[in-house]
């Protein structure tokens, strides 16, 4: 009986010090099981002993996405062999886990707001979780055959590039903050069905080429990047400047919330984005700002204020200078070629 447990699923664990443990499954209980349009969906609640929370996953064609959000009561270490090869992705949006692979001598400390592509082959090793720390992570898993029907190998070499062997421990990065959006569009997401695979096949191909897209950008600036420690804090304003554009940061107020003095901030940002912070975040002002005019009926002042502008003479100025002409204006051209 134990050897048919341990040949459904690899992954084997433990709970140091108290409880030891066959499965995952065994700290958990499942609360819903669904097949509808190919896509199979399961959630399981963790035991109360155990944590707080839930993992739920969505699998067809050769995708699987797993969503964890959970606070742990106890320490828990997995451990065991993935013996699939897989593209995986993994985007911790909170928590820290402490990563062991075989073939790779150091720990690997995944912490908060960043995240990985890998392309796994038999891996061997152990996650450990903490007690009393949430874990909101999500993980999403491409077979061979979906990197096949993509083409993903044609042009981008993605399983040799990505491989873990070779990358070791240089895979962790960031959480951009278009990543960020796109992750919060599917923990959000209440489709079902047919809509559900093709929304979560259209945002993994899309993370998948934004992670090619930022690895082609970082290539080429080799030798000015900054240190890993610094990038995250840059990702971390840039994601404070985009996710609420009706707000104007003080450069004074962004360096002190992630510990960086205005100089380095100001000078690294730059770097790293090819843009000054104004110059960000102008263009994502303008941006929405074309959007609202285009297909809104929102008046000019509404507008300027969803902008970052209390003044909507002052948005239309900044707008004219951009565009040639008034949003007023640029509403009306609009308007008269689509007539």
């Amino acid at each position: 009986m134990d050897k048919k447990r341990r040949k459904k699923t690899s992954l084997k664990t433990e709970i140091p010090k108290k409880n030891k443990i066959d499965t995952l499954y065994d700290v958990t209980r499942l609360i819903s099981n669904g097949e509808r349009c190919g896509i199979v969906s399961k959630k399981f609640q963790f035991k109360e002993q155990f944590g707080i929370g839930y993992f739920q996953t969505h699998q067809f064609e050769g995708l699987s996405i797993i969503i964890f959000d959970v606070l742990f009561k106890q320490d828990l270490l997995i451990e065991g062999t993935l013996q699939d090869d897989f593209l995986e992705m993994s985007f911790l949006i909170e928590g820290e886990q402490i990563i062991k692979i075989k073939g790779v001598t150091d720990d690997l400390i995944y912490e908060s707001q960043e995240c990985y592509l890998l392309y796994l082959e038999n891996i061997k090793g152990s996650i450990s979780y903490h007690k009393r720390k949430r874990l909101k992570e999500i993980k999403i898993r491409m077979s061979i055959d979906f990197i096949k029907r993509h083409k993903l190998n044609e042009e981008y070499d993605i399983t040799e590039k990505y491989s873990l062997l070779k990358l070791q421990s240089h895979f962790l990065k960031p959480l951009c903050s278009k990543t960020q959006e796109i992750v919060s569009e599917i923990l959000i997401d209440k489709r079902k069905g047919l809509l559900k695979r093709l929304f979560l096949e259209s945002k993994t191909l899309e993370l998948v080429a934004l992670k090619l897209e930022t690895t082609v950008t970082s290539a080429k600036s080799i030798g000015t990047a900054p240190s890993d420690n610094l990038v995250k804090k840059l990702y971390q304003v840039q994601h404070m400047v985009s996710s609420d554009l009706s707000i104007q940061h003080p450069i004074h107020q962004l360096s002190r919330q992630v510990g960086l003095n205005d100089f380095v901030l100001k000078k690294e940002f730059k770097i790293l984005f090819s843009k000054t912070i104004f110059e960000y975040a102008t263009e994502l002002r303008m941006d929405k700002a074309r959007q609202l005019l285009l297909h809104t009926k929102k008046p000019i002042y509404e507008i300027s204020e969803l902008v970052g502008y209390k003044n909507s003479t002052h948005f239309t100025a900044a707008f004219k200078k951009i565009e040639g002409i008034t949003p007023k204006k640029y509403r009306g051209n609009t308007e008269t070629k689509k007539s």
